[in-house]
């Protein structure tokens, strides 16, 4: 407020000023004309007065005698200081008597000029005096009719009194001078005071454009103040929706730095703050080659703005606990467009990871319960076999009858063997097996023979078209799953029916693509939206468990891949699998 009251004194003794100044200058000019007007009245009152008296002189010479030597007599008057010209003219505008008289040069009569011919006229035409201003020569002329003196002055004056009409120019050439030295004086004066005029009005409007820019610095200053505490509580909003997400949210720079790290990363990965703030993102992956491969992903369609949704990565913490998040990585951009690094959000989805293990491995005991029935089978066939084989050796003595009766036992017992091999491998828990490069007609070959055990092919055509080298990365045992739960649901689908079985695998581009189909009775339209729901399931109570396809579908995405499935019905059903093809060389397949 004291600023204010400061700046408006300021203003209002500038505004006096300008007042005072303005007033001293219009007296100066005032002064200026006034001075003028003065000198002219002056300079007429003498040169009438003057006038006056050669015009009396005149009438009384040329009253007694009106000849030229009366006439020379009153020419002489022009002798006087300050009378440039003097003479008589008549009516006619030409000098009477024709003479310039003693002491002239002796040329023609002087005659009235074009420039004074009206003035003349119309003093003799009133017969009054008339002057003029001559302002170029510095001069001033007066017409005077005379007339002879009679005696009385109340007699009207008759034509044979007039004697002529006076001419004098007086010189004012010294008072215009003067005039002219004292209006420089004023005008010097009146620049004088006019200069601190000018240094005002400058000054007064630096101080107005000042005032304006205070003012607008001043509505600035509130509304960059207004942007500050919006800001700050914009700031402190989002700060809180990040300290009371229950999710991660980390953010780099575009070094990769750390630069965010909210409430819930630090409860779930037990680093405060402070400490991972400026550290490389990779301190936070077990595996540093997974947010690679996850950008890498990301970047498959060639943009520099990219984004990876729900990837599952596993991250590490300060005490060195796994951690298994499901990850939403994209680019951050400012408001030009320009990446200015990257923002992670993540889940913690190691329950329902491990939920979702357990669930895949109850759906792996209830496909070996399903082929416990057709496997008891085929391992009773070549114990029997072993058995009969021997009896027959205990009664028989021919050597060589008894060492192909031991041949056949060793046979019988490598097929049981090998079904054993397959049904472990088919149960093992992948939480034990690591992610290879595998070689999936290999593992489609292994699951047909998986599913012999507990389906009846013997009604069944198989049409095979199975490429060599499909090479992905991923874990054999839970891929044998996939294919082995497609290919028993298509034997099912074709029940006691004769049907065919079509299984390929060929390399498509950059993928490697499974079909699995059937001629079975195909899955109806509102049924087939809802095949990879958890716990669907078309078959009778007691038959299925609802969780095969479900279980196929988490396994195929998680190795990246899709799968997708077109039905008709009365025709039949085909799943159709892709994988992204890897580039390394295939990995030996343990059964």
């Amino acid at each position: 407020m004291t600023i204010f009251k400061r700046r408006s004194m300021l203003n209002y003794l500038v505004i006096s000023l300008l007042i005072c100044m303005t007033i001293l200058t219009t007296l100066f000019i005032y002064s200026s004309i006034g001075l003028k007007n003065r000198v002219t009245v002056q300079t007429v009152q003498r040169a009438e007065f003057t006038s006056d008296l050669i015009a009396r002189a005149a009438v009384d010479l040329m009253t007694h005698a009106r000849n030229e030597q009366s006439y020379f007599r009153v020419l002489a008057y022009g002798n006087m200081i300050g009378v440039d010209e003097i003479a008589i003219f008549g009516v006619d505008g030409n000098e009477i008597f024709g003479a310039r008289g003693p002491g002239t040069d002796g040329s023609s009569p002087r005659t009235i000029g074009p420039e004074e011919s009206a003035v003349f006229k119309r003093s003799v035409g009133t017969m009054n005096t008339t002057g003029f201003f001559s302002w170029d020569d510095k001069n001033y002329t007066q017409y005077v009719p005379l007339y002879a003196s009679s005696g009385c002055e109340e007699c009207e004056a008759l034509d044979e009194d007039f004697i002529g009409v006076l001419k004098i120019k007086l010189a004012t050439t010294d008072d215009f001078a003067l005039l002219v030295f004292i209006q420089r004086l004023i005008w010097t004066l009146g620049f004088v005071a006019v200069l601190p005029l000018g240094a005002l009005l400058v000054a007064g409007a630096i101080i107005r454009e000042k005032s304006k820019l205070y003012g607008q610095l001043k509505t600035s200053n509130l509304s960059l103040m207004d942007t500050y505490d919006t800001l700050s509580e914009t700031r402190g909003y989002l700060q809180r929706i990040l300290d009371n997400s229950r999710v991660i949210i980390v953010t780099t720079d575009i070094e990769g730095n750390i630069v965010e790290f909210n409430k819930e990363a630090e409860t779930l990965l037990e680093y405060p703050k402070e400490e991972v703030v400026g550290l490389d993102i990779f301190t936070l992956y077990n595996e540093p080659d997974e947010k690679v491969c996850v950008i890498k992903e990301a970047r498959a369609a060639g943009k520099e703005i990219w984004s990876s949704r729900n990837r599952e990565v596993v991250m590490k913490s300060k005490m060195g606990r796994k951690i298994y998040i499901s990850l939403t990585l994209s680019t951050m951009v400012d408001d030009k467009g320009k990446m200015i690094g990257t923002v992670g959000i993540g889940k913690d989805i190691s329950e329902q990871k491990m939920l979702r293990f357990k669930l895949m491995q109850s759906e792996k005991l209830a496909g070996i319960g399903t082929l416990a029935s057709g496997i008891a089978h085929e391992i009773n066939n070549p114990l029997a076999g072993i058995l009969g084989m021997a009896e027959a050796i205990k009664d028989e003595e021919d050597a060589d009858l008894i060492e192909s009766y031991a041949n056949d036992i060793v046979e019988y017992a490598i097929n049981a063997s090998n079904i054993v091999k397959e049904l472990s491998a088919y149960s093992r828990s992948a939480k034990h097996e690591g992610n290879s490069t595998v070689e999936l007609s290999s593992i489609v070959e292994n699951s047909i023979k998986m599913a012999k055990h507990s389906a009846s092919f013997t009604r069944i055509e198989l049409v095979q078209e199975l490429e060599p080298d499909c090479l992905v990365i991923a874990n054999s045992g839970e891929l044998q799953q996939v294919f082995v739960n497609l290919i028993i649901n298509a034997i099912h689908a074709m029940g006691e029916s004769p049907g065919t079985l079509s299984l390929e695998c060929v390399r498509v581009g950059e993928f490697a693509r499974i079909v699995i189909g059937d001629t079975g009775g195909g899955i109806g339209e509102e049924e087939l939206s809802q095949i990879f729901d958890p716990f669907f399931t078309t078959k009778p109570v007691g038959v299925g468990t609802g969780l095969g396809l479900f279980v196929v579908y988490r396994i195929v995405t998680k190795y990246g891949g899709t799968i997708d499935v077109t039905s008709v019905e009365g025709e039949g059903t085909s799943f159709t699998i892709k994988f992204p093809l890897s580039t390394g060389q295939a990995d030996a397949l343990v059964i």
